[in-house]
């Protein structure tokens, strides 16, 4: 059931012309121990007794959710202001082919600097590796349920928000002061997207997994199709649609039966369809060797812009989410407590937050939607930039602030979701 991992969680999306709508760390110790439950609540003013609110992460940091915003504890002071650091390296922890090398050049000419990216496979890996590898970036991209662990081993700073006025200016309102970093206090969002199932209509026939009463059932009824069907290759994700099949609408569970099941579903998906479990869907899908994959919305763009072979219409590629309750949330960037470049770093994520860039990133490279308010991602489909056929890859402020989330959990629950994804994996 393995398969190499592909280029990137995120897919290649290139030359797609359009237009947008609209115009040295102080205070922060160099340390991956965890901070204890009493460095996490006292002396900030943060939120009293870290228990009090309910479930808390291994660090004592409780658990953020929609109906219980948090403040992330303080560890260190932000950067104070100043000339950024001129010259040598910029350093990016990022998935491979998650940022557009373009817009990567231009910054390095404006500032004076070069920005070198090392890639991780996946945020498993790389929490791993920044907590025991002694590696020093300046710039990280995580997203939200990674932030508490991060806090928690003191892998990142407080951001100094004079220096990213792009924030309030651009970015969508939800994402100003988001329940999982409240203030905020460390992080500024990157893209939006959905969970889904990406599928080639024309190889299915006439099994269209959208018409299913349950399209998440799609999967095990896909045996036709053995060798042909993928699932991400993501703990969160996979166990996640597989809890979905059967009704289960808390993505954060933490009950053993309902992750065993789910592990068991998976084992089963396994022996009837020889599932895959890859992150390249974006170039398998277009190139025929993939019939149905569970899918993040922007590989489906991705996928048309790049990979469809010459005289395979867009249309033989459809897209499917769950609309109430399906995973839909966003990725962030941090900056790393080791950061050598801090003020530079600061002036790299305002620069994410310019409409500009955010609208080249996206359109001439990533494929995922940024929350910028002057990008109306929905007008490029309607006006036939992008594919109409996958407008429903489209994420609206709605949709975000109603949609569910994978979120932290508790260090049992961690464990429950790790032991069950290798009993899968191991299967």
């Amino acid at each position: 059931m393995n398969e190499p991992s592909g280029l990137s969680r995120r897919g290649l999306l290139a030359g797609a012309g359009a237009l947008f709508a609209g115009a040295g760390l102080a205070g922060c110790e160099n340390t991956t121990t965890p901070v204890p439950v009493a460095d996490a609540s006292s002396g900030n003013g943060i939120m009293g007794d870290p228990t009090a609110g309910g479930p808390v992460d291994a660090s004592g940091i409780p658990l953020a959710r929609r109906d219980y915003p948090v403040t992330l504890p303080k560890i260190g002071e932000a950067v104070k202001g100043g000339d950024p650091e001129k010259g040598g390296e910029l350093q990016v922890y990022n998935y491979s082919d998650y940022l557009n090398p373009a817009i990567l050049k231009a910054f390095g000419k404006q500032e004076g600097v070069s920005v070198r990216v090392t890639t991780f496979d996946n945020l498993d890996e790389a929490f791993t590796k920044l907590s025991t590898g002694g590696l020093e970036f300046d710039v990280i991209f995580t997203s939200p349920d990674r932030l508490s662990q991060l806090v928690g081993r003191k892998l990142i700073q407080p951001l100094n928000w004079d220096l990213i006025p792009n924030l309030a200016k651009n970015a969508w309102p939800e994402l100003h002061s988001p329940f999982y970093d409240v203030g905020p206090r460390y992080s500024i969002p990157y893209t939006v997207y959905t969970t889904g199932i990406g599928y080639r209509n024309d190889k299915l026939g006439k099994f269209d997994p959208a018409k299913l009463d349950n399209p998440w059932d799609a999967f095990w009824q896909a045996e036709p199709f053995k060798g042909r069907v993928g699932i991400l290759d993501d703990s969160r994700e996979a166990l996640g649609m597989a809890l979905m099949r059967r009704g289960v609408a808390d993505l954060n569970t933490e009950i053993p039966a309902l992750l065993e099941q789910a592990s068991a579903d998976l084992q089963e998906l396994n022996s009837s369809v020889r599932v895959k479990v890859s992150i390249n869907e974006y170039e398998s899908l277009p190139n025929g060797r993939m019939w149905m994959h569970q899918s993040w919305s922007g590989d489906l763009i991705s996928a048309v812009i790049s990979y469809l072979p010459e005289g395979t219409p867009p249309t033989v590629l459809s897209y499917w989410y769950q609309k109430t309750g399906g995973p839909i949330f966003n990725d962030c960037v941090v900056v790393g407590a080791k950061a050598t470049k801090p003020v530079m770093a600061h002036r790299f994520l305002n620069y994410l937050l310019d409409p500009k860039v955010a609208y080249e990133n996206f359109t001439g490279y990533v494929g995922y939607q940024p929350p910028i308010t002057a990008i109306d991602a929905q007008k490029l489909f309607d006006d036939g930039l992008l594919p109409q056929n996958l407008a429903n890859t489209v994420v609206t402020h709605e949709d975000y602030a109603n949609g569910n989330a994978y979120l932290t959990l508790s260090a049992k629950g961690r464990k429950l979701w790790d032991d069950s994804w290798t009993a899968f994996r191991n299967g």
